[in-house]
C-alpha cells in the first residue's frame, strides 16, 4: 500500500495509531525512496555534487495526492537534487504548467529551503524568451514549490539519448541561443553554475530554453563569487568549481559549462566521466580534456576550436562573456573566420571564396583579364617604342595605328559585353595621347571609359562630329532618333540605326 493510502487507512481505523504513524508516513511521502539514514543531518552537509537524486514520489492515482493547492499534478517529468518537477494543470487559470516541489518536504533544512527559494527568485527576475519563465512561488501542504512555463519538447539530454550526437551546424545554432540567454543572466548578476544538456529544454519548435537555477549564485557585488562548496554536476563542472575555496566563481565558469554542453552535443559523450562522482571530479581537476575530434573525425576544426576555448583550464583564455561566445558561433554558422582559430591571409581568402563563390569567380576573371590586358598593353607599348626608335619619322603614324587598333579591340570587347576588359587598353591610349599632345583624341577614350564605369552600357557604334563639340544628347521615346545639342548652337537629330543626319535647327 502506498504512503498516502496508509495514512488514510490508519485515520479511519485508529486515530491514535494514526498519530503515531503520521510522522514516519509523511517523512516517507516527502523523501520518496530515501532511507532514514540518508536523511540525517550529515547527509545535507555533503557536497551537492555527490548527493543522489532526491525524488518526491507521489501516487498520482490517488486524488488526495494529485491535488496540490491550485494545481492538479498530472505526471512527473523530471527530478534532481533540489526537487521534482511535475506537469500540472492550474485550476484558477485553466492552463498546464510545470510545478517543482522541494524534494526534502517539511523536513528540509533552512539552507535547503533558502536554496530552493533563491532558485525561484533568480529565475523569476529574468524575462528572456529562452529562459524558462516563473509564474508563482509559494508553499502548500508544508511543501515548498514554484510553478513555471511548461516546455513540452523534452531536454537536450533526452534528445542525445534518443538520437545520439547532433550535426555540427545544429549544435552550433542551439548553443548560440543558449549562450545569449546565459549572457542575459550574467548581465543581471546571476551565474547558473549547473549548465548541462538536462537543464536545457526544447519547445515544440526546437528552440532551447535554459532551466533549473537551483545552484545559481548572485554576483551583484562584483564579477566573482566565493566558492565555499562543491556544487554542480561533476561531468560538466569547471575545474575552479570542483574544489571548494580554490578559486572564485565567475562568468567564465558558465562559459566552461556552455562548452561542455557543445562538447556532448557533437560527440554524444560528456567531457569527463568516471566510475563515480568522486572519480569524475578528479578527472575534472587533474585530467586532460579529450579532443572532440577523437570521437568525431569529421568535426569542423573551427567548432572544435570554439569548444576548446570555452573549456580552457586557464580562465583568462576562455571567452570573456556569453555574448562573445555567441558571436563566434555566429561566425562559424555564417562560414566566417572564428576568433577561436585565427586564419592567415590565404585561408581567409579561401574561406571568403567558399562563402561567396560567384563574386570570387568574377574577381578571379577580372584579375586575369587585367593581367592579360596589362601584359598586352605592355607588349604593344614596347613594340611601339622599338618601332619609334628604329624610325623616328614614322613614330606618329605608328602611334596612331596603335591607338586605332586598341580602339578597335576595345570596341569588339564592348560589343561582346566585356566592357571592363577594354579598360586597360583605353587607359593606355589616354596616357600616350596626352603625352603626345593629342588631348582631343584622348577625350574619345575618356567618354568610352565613362560609359563603361558609370553606365555599364555596351557600345554599339560611334560617329565623329568634326565641326562642333557635343553638349547634350537625348533619345526619342521609341529610340529611333537621337538629338544632339552642339557647341555651334545647333541641334541635330540622327537616325539611330544608320547614324545619318535627319535634320537640324539653328538656335
Amino acid at each position: 500500500m502506498n504512503t498516502a493510502a496508509s495514512l488514510l487507512a490508519a485515520l479511519e481505523a485508529d486515530p491514535l495509531a494514526s498519530l503515531r504513524m503520521q510522522g514516519s508516513a509523511i517523512a516517507d511521502l516527502a523523501f520518496g525512496s530515501l532511507s532514514r539514514t540518508e536523511l540525517n543531518a550529515t547527509s545535507f552537509n555533503r557536497h551537492l555534487a555527490l548527493l543522489p537524486p532526491e525524488t518526491l514520489e507521489l501516487d498520482l492515482d490517488d486524488p488526495a495526492q494529485r491535488q496540490f493547492g491550485d494545481y492538479e499534478l498530472l505526471e512527473m517529468i523530471g527530478e534532481g537534487g533540489m526537487g521534482v518537477v511535475y506537469r500540472a494543470r492550474q485550476a484558477s487559470l485553466d492552463r498546464e504548467v510545470a510545478v517543482k516541489l522541494l524534494a526534502a518536504g517539511p523536513w528540509a533544512s533552512k539552507d535547503f529551503v533558502d536554496r530552493f527559494q533563491r532558485e525561484a527568485q533568480n529565475a523569476a527576475r529574468m524575462q528572456h524568451p529562452n529562459i524558462v519563465a516563473i509564474y508563482e512561488v509559494g508553499s502548500a501542504e508544508e511543501l515548498h514549490f514554484f510553478s513555471m512555463r511548461l516546455i513540452r519538447g523534452g531536454s537536450l539530454a533526452g534528445v542525445l539519448k534518443r538520437d545520439g550526437k547532433l550535426s555540427a551546424m545544429r549544435a552550433a545554432q542551439l548553443l548560440r541561443t543558449i549562450a545569449e540567454a546565459v549572457d542575459y543572466a550574467h548581465r543581471l548578476g546571476v551565474l547558473h553554475l549547473d549548465l548541462k544538456p538536462a537543464n536545457v529544454l526544447l519547445d515544440d519548435n526546437g528552440n532551447p530554453h535554459v532551466a533549473d537555477f537551483g545552484l545559481a549564485r548572485r554576483i551583484e557585488q562584483g564579477l566573482a563569487a566565493d566558492n565555499n562548496e562543491v556544487s554542480g554536476t561533476p561531468s560538466y563542472m569547471a575545474p575552479e568549481q570542483a574544489i571548494a575555496g580554490a578559486q572564485k566563481i565567475t562568468p567564465a565558469t558558465d562559459i566552461w559549462g556552455l562548452g561542455a554542453i557543445l562538447y556532448e552535443l557533437v560527440t554524444a559523450h560528456p567531457p569527463f566521466l568516471g566510475e563515480s562522482p568522486q572519480a569524475t571530479l578528479k578527472l575534472v581537476v587533474e585530467g586532460s580534456l579529450r579532443s572532440p575530434r577523437r570521437y568525431v573525425e569529421e568535426l569542423p576544426r573551427d567548432l572544435e576550436a570554439i569548444i576548446l576555448k570555452c573549456m580552457a583550464r586557464d580562465v583568462a583564455v576562455r571567452y570573456p562573456t556569453g555574448r562573445a561566445l555567441a558571436d563566434d558561433l555566429g561566425r562559424y554558422i555564417e562560414n566566417r573566420p572564428v576568433q577561436a582559430r585565427p586564419l592567415n591571409g590565404v585561408q581567409r581568402v579561401w574561406r571568403w571564396a567558399r562563402r561567396q563563390p560567384t563574386l570570387a569567380a568574377l574577381g578571379l576573371l577580372f584579375t586575369i583579364s587585367m593581367l592579360a590586358g596589362i601584359i598586352g598593353v605592355t607588349t604593344q607599348w614596347k613594340r611601339a617604342e622599338t618601332n619609334a626608335t628604329r624610325a623616328e619619322t614614322n613614330a606618329a603614324t605608328s602611334s596612331e595605328r596603335l591607338w586605332e587598333s586598341r580602339r578597335d579591340a576595345a570596341l569588339r570587347l564592348q560589343t561582346d559585353g566585356k566592357g571592363f576588359e577594354a579598360l586597360p587598353t583605353l587607359i593606355a591610349n589616354i596616357e600616350e595621347q596626352e603625352k603626345a599632345g593629342k588631348a582631343s583624341d584622348a577625350s574619345i577614350e575618356r567618354r568610352e571609359i565613362g560609359m563603361i564605369l558609370s553606365q555599364g552600357v555596351t557600345l554599339i557604334d560611334r560617329m565623329i562630329l568634326p565641326d562642333a563639340h557635343p553638349l547634350a544628347a537625348e533619345l526619342s521615346t521609341d529610340g529611333s532618333l537621337m538629338a544632339i545639342a552642339l557647341s555651334d548652337q545647333t541641334v541635330r537629330w540622327y537616325d539611330t540605326q544608320t547614324l545619318t543626319e535627319r535634320g537640324r535647327v539653328d538656335l
